[in-house]
Formats: structure tokens, C-alpha cells, sequence
């Protein structure tokens, strides 16, 4: 892709306001970045997309700096992008109804192209949990399926170092393991991950963000990066979440893009409910909607509706292939 198309889309992406139709059809009508920083006053963009725009959130020049750094930090740190349109954009992400614009990575991308699993949770686990993450995406990894996580701490950090550890055992070739990014994948978050994230990159795994470069891990960032990671799996397994907890939002995404949800039992454990109790009872004497809210999002909830429970990677395979609908459908036994 030539720089000036490639400055264009990168700031493209940059531009929250605009919807992803929005954004591909600006990419065809708009030459380069020139146009969208010098050219294009809001009310020609307007017309071009047929809508208001609020006015503060239209600053093409800042969209355009965003977009030079970033493109520096990607020929420096050998970082790439794919967009929507384009083929190697990842399949199963492509069929939510928000799918990002644009995915900026380091590794390999084609290993979201096979089978993948993702594995979420609360960052403050018990030692049940532990075990549980890292044992259930050793075995996913061993079985070739890809494990996509969050590296946050807690359940991430264990989910991707469990695919790892089926790496470095010889059970896979490449590291089968996914790490989805809030902010740009030049600065990895929580820094206590770095030596995680470089062992994926090394082996063979990858790193990928919705974020250019240069953009930091804001705390809304993270709701944008659960529904990625929901995204890119079939299923997607949460671990331990007390309620509340940012895992249950992947949880929500999963649903609405109509893929299964699972929830492993170490989620139910003595020592989980504990926690469940205690967060309950803190978020009991907070008014207002938003901890009432947390309080209902409970993994109880989703199991009551029809969730399944699994204790390992050979009971979730089991499971996902007697889900009503998908018994020895093609879907099925392509996946597992």
C-alpha cells in the first residue's frame, strides 16, 4: 500500500466518531492524507457521509499527527495493519456487527485464522483459577486451537503462559496465543508483561490492538478490547469473574454475536464465592444503578439461562459439540 493511502486509513482509524461504513467509504473518496487534514472541512464531510458531525470531535489535523507518529513507530518496531476490507483481515472478526476498522499487530496474524478459544477472567484469581487458566489453555494449545487473551493479569496472564508452556513442551509448533491490546501494541500493558509479550512474539504468536501506535490504554479502551476478543473465538471461556467484573462484558459481547459461552467451575469454588460474597456486599453499600448492575452480572446469571459449566479443554470440546443445533454440524467439527 502506497504511504500516502496507508497515512490516510491510519487516520482514518484514529476518528471514533465515524462508523466503519463510514470510514471505508472516506478511504475511497478521499486521495491521502492531505485531503482529510487541509481539504476537508467537517461540513464536506458531512455532506459525504450524509450526517452532523459534533464539532469537537472532528480535528483532522490532530488525526493526521496521530497518524505520521504512528506510521514512525510502526517502520521502527515492525508493526503492520490490516483493514476491514482487506483479505487478511480475520474472518470470524469480520462477522460482529462492530467489527474494528483497522488492526495493528506484531507476530503472526494467520493464527487467528484456525481455531480459537478465548479465555477471560478477573485479574485478582484464586490459586484454583490459576491452575484452571493455564491447564485449560495448555491443552487448547496442545490440541492446536489458538488461545486469545487480553494479557491482562490474573486469568489472561495465565491463559497466554499456559499456551506458552505447550510451546516450549513441544506440543505446538508456534505459540498459539493471541494477546489483544487496549492501546497501541508499541507499549505493552501491564508492563509486568513485557517478558510475556516478547516470549509470543518470539515463538511465533501475536499481538494485536484496534489502536494505532502511539494511542494509550484508556479505560474505556478496554470495554472496545473485550468485544475484539469475543470476537475472534467461536466460544469464549471466563474463568472466575466476581460480579461486576470487565470478564463478564466479554461475556455479553460473545452472546450478541451469537457464539457460545462457557464457564469453567473453578468459578463456583469455595474460595471464588468467597470472593463473590465479599464484592457483593461492597458493592451493596454504593447507591445508585450502575452497583445494582454489578451486582445482577454474576456468572450465576448466565448459568441459570442456559451457560454451560466445564472443569477442563476435553469437557469444553465435549460440550460445544452437544450444544443444541451444532450436534455433528460441519461448523462443529471444524472448530474441534
Amino acid at each position: 500500500m502506497q504511504t500516502e493511502r496507508l497515512l490516510l486509513k491510519i487516520a482514518l482509524s484514529t476518528i471514533y466518531s465515524l462508523s466503519l461504513k463510514e470510514k471505508i467509504n472516506l478511504a475511497k473518496t478521499l486521495d491521502n492524507l492531505h485531503d482529510l487534514a487541509l481539504h476537508s472541512s467537517i461540513e464536506t464531510i458531512e455532506a459525504k457521509i450524509g450526517r452532523p458531525l459534533l464539532a469537537k470531535s472532528w480535528n483532522p489535523e490532530e488525526n493526521a499527527r496521530l497518524a505520521k507518529a504512528a506510521f514512525s513507530r510502526m517502520d521502527k518496531l515492525g508493526i503492520s495493519c490490516v483493514f476491514f476490507d482487506e483479505k487478511e483481515f480475520p474472518s470470524m472478526l469480520r462477522e460482529i456487527n462492530d467489527p474494528p476498522y483497522a488492526l495493528f499487530f506484531r507476530g503472526d496474524l494467520k493464527i487467528l485464522e484456525g481455531n480459537c478459544v478465548s479465555v477471560v477472567g478477573t485479574r485478582k484469581i484464586t490459586g484454583g483459577a490459576k491452575i484452571a487458566a493455564h491447564d485449560f489453555s495448555y491443552d487448547a494449545a496442545s490440541d492446536g486451537t489458538t488461545v486469545v487473551s487480553g494479557l491482562a493479569l490474573g486469568v489472561d496472564g495465565e491463559a497466554h503462559r499456559g499456551a506458552l508452556d505447550a510451546f516450549f513442551d513441544g506440543k505446538t509448533s508456534v505459540a498459539k496465543t493471541a494477546a489483544v491490546l487496549a492501546g497501541g501494541v508499541d507499549n505493552i500493558y501491564p508492563v509486568r508483561h513485557k517478558k510475556i509479550a516478547a516470549q509470543i512474539l518470539k515463538n511465533g504468536g501475536c499481538i494485536l490492538s484496534e489502536s494505532a501506535p502511539g494511542i494509550p490504554s484508556e479505560k474505556w479502551r478496554f470495554v472496545q478490547r473485550n468485544r475484539i476478543c469475543a470476537g475472534l473465538s467461536r466460544a469464549t471461556l471466563v474463568i472466575q469473574a466476581p460480579p461486576g467484573s470487565g470478564s463478564l462484558i466479554t461475556a455479553d459481547f460473545a452472546l450478541g454475536y451469537n457464539r457460545e459461552l462457557l464457564f469453567h467451575e473453578a468459578c463456583f469454588s469455595d474460595e471464588a464465592n468467597a470472593i463473590s460474597k465479599m464484592v457483593r456486599a461492597n458493592l451493596a453499600g454504593k447507591e445508585g444503578s450502575a452497583a445494582r448492575k454489578k451486582i445482577e452480572a454474576n456468572c450465576e446469571r448466565y448459568v441459570s439461562d442456559g451457560a454451560e459449566i466445564v472443569k477442563s479443554y476435553k469437557d469444553f470440546c465435549e460440550k460445544i459439540s452437544s450444544v443444541p443445533g451444532m450436534k455433528n454440524s460441519d461448523a462443529t467439527r471444524e472448530l474441534f
